[in-house]
């Protein structure tokens, strides 16, 4: 029995649009190897997840940007990684929350520049989260990190990251917070490995306004 065209045109045009649509949500897929939505919140929140992707024989970009407002369960995680950088964490609560970040990274044959900002509003009841940020090529791959940790019950953060990498002799991490909170804080970073590493943690209980700047740089190192 012979094929209807029309049939076959109104079944083409149905799949392609299936595939159109599908687009975005395998480009986040494929940057985070999780969910295409990092950002699971609750029915009531309105929430937004703008992600593009750009790659050629030369280079490649990733650009993303959310933004997150409401009341509710907050269940928040996402890891980006790759040879130059790592950054991963999670975060998770309930109460009246205001969260937008951006991030992006730009990497041109052996060259990498990730940046990441956010800024959060917490109140209303009791959010926590780990998350770390590592640069494993610093200083000839001793690698250097950035770890937090908090438990808070009202937090108001501004926070920008960046990882840098040239070449072996010239990566660069960069840690900047300033925030007003109350509950526990825990701020620690690290250069080396387990038995040769120089390490920094300082911890807060109780309320505070904080600005912190951290920065590895091995820039000229010989």
């Amino acid at each position: 029995m012979s094929a209807n065209p029309v049939a076959i045109i109104a079944i083409a045009a149905l799949l392609s649009s299936i595939f159109l649509a599908a687009g975005p949500i395998s480009i986040a897929k494929a940057a985070y190897g999780e969910p295409a939505t990092p950002y699971q919140v609750a029915a009531k929140y309105p929430w937004q997840l703008d992600a593009r992707r750009l790659s050629s024989d030369n280079g490649f970009l990733y650009d993303e940007s959310s933004v997150v407002r409401g009341k509710g369960d907050v269940s928040i995680r996402g890891s980006f990684s790759d040879r130059a950088l790592d950054s991963s964490g999670w975060m998770k609560g309930s109460g009246s929350i205001s969260f937008e970040s951006l991030r992006s990274m730009n990497k041109i044959h052996r060259m990498v520049n990730f940046t990441q900002k956010s800024d959060l509003v917490f109140e209303g009841g009791q959010l926590k989260n780990m998350r770390s940020l590592e640069a494993p090529l610093f200083d000839r791959r001793i690698g250097a990190a950035v770890a937090e940790r908090f438990n808070l019950s009202h937090v108001d953060k501004s926070e920008t990251d960046m990882i840098r990498s040239n070449n072996p002799f010239d990566n660069s991490l960069v840690y900047k917070a300033e925030m007003a909170y109350e509950g526990t804080w825990d701020i620690k970073n690290q250069q080396g490995g387990l038995f040769h590493a120089k390490k920094s943690e300082q911890q807060y209980s109780g309320s505070f306004q904080t600005k912190k700047d951290i920065e590895f740089n091995d820039f000229g190192k010989t």
